[in-house]
């Protein structure tokens, strides 16, 4: 193809079907192997746009029969623009069955990262329910990236529910694994920004319970909730977002429980100078 990075202009969309054409007229004809041959050669590319556009057109094929003979043949495939490419073919593929898209992420989410954290955001947003119930199993998963992928896309019901994110969170909020805790204090971070009474609550609850790791990643989120509630205070005097940061804040610096009042006191210390550095200290 013409371009191998970015997005597709409309001579990059003519060659493509140009190309998907005549894999369809092997198709037509019998030519099953050419089919597959040529397939596999088009699906070789370092274009994601690419790899998301033939999976669409592959998954829009009239013949769905054939299709799905010839997709089964490609399945496992050693390339990496192959098997991504047949991954948007089962997503288009199932728009309207969004469950069995679900349940083909648990089988590819290894072997697509990329295509799985898009099609993990547009789940988030089409069908929160859904996401709800099985990124609560993926979160208790016994592989790593598979915990980290659950917190993809969960923003999007930061503002609608975020109690649901503060049950996430628990789960993992004494994770060991580095990408997770960076998924839970960005997590943390935008859920906080939008629904703060909610949320420090829950945070206070967590720290009368406390690990080295929790301690750190709350520490983390909680020094950029307060540094974005000093910005947001210089644009809107009395910002609740602003008032309710460090409110609680300094409520915990005088808390009984001693972990709560150790973390009070460290980011007491930091509201009063919240752009010295960004140090895990």
């Amino acid at each position: 193809m013409s371009r191998d990075l970015g997005r597709l202009d409309a001579t990059d969309i003519k060659e493509a079907d140009q190309k998907l054409q005549k894999i369809f007229n092997y198709l037509e004809t019998d030519k099953n192997d050419l089919a597959k041959t040529n397939l596999a050669q088009l699906l070789t590319t370092s274009n994601y746009f690419l790899r998301e556009y033939f999976g669409k057109k592959l998954a829009s094929y009239k013949n769905t029969e054939k299709m799905e003979l010839l997709i089964l043949h490609l399945i496992g495939h050693k390339t990496y623009g192959v098997r991504a490419s047949i991954l948007f073919y089962y997503y288009y593929k199932n728009l309207s069955s969004p469950e069995k898209i679900v349940n083909i992420l648990d089988m590819s989410w290894n072997d697509t990262p990329w295509e799985t954290e898009h099609i993990l955001q547009e789940l988030w947003q089409k069908h929160p329910d859904l996401m709800k119930e099985k990124m609560l199993q993926w979160a208790d998963s016994i592989h790593e990236k598979q915990r980290t992928f659950a917190y993809h896309g969960i923003e999007n019901v930061a503002s609608s529910d975020p109690f649901f994110i503060t049950k996430m969170i628990e789960k993992n909020l004494d994770d060991p694994l580095i990408e997770i805790q960076k998924k839970i204090s960005n997590v943390l971070t935008h859920t906080a920004r939008i629904r703060p009474a909610e949320c420090y609550s829950f945070v206070r609850e967590w720290l009368t319970k406390p690990t080295e790791v929790r301690q750190r990643t709350i520490f983390i989120a909680m020094k950029k909730l307060i540094t974005l509630a000093y910005l947001n205070n210089v644009k809107n005097k009395s910002d609740d977002f602003y008032l309710l940061t460090i409110q609680s804040i300094n409520d915990w610096k005088t808390d009984p429980d001693r972990s709560v009042s150790n973390m009070g006191e460290r980011l007491v210390t930091f509201s009063k100078n919240p752009n010295f550095n960004d140090q895990d200290n």
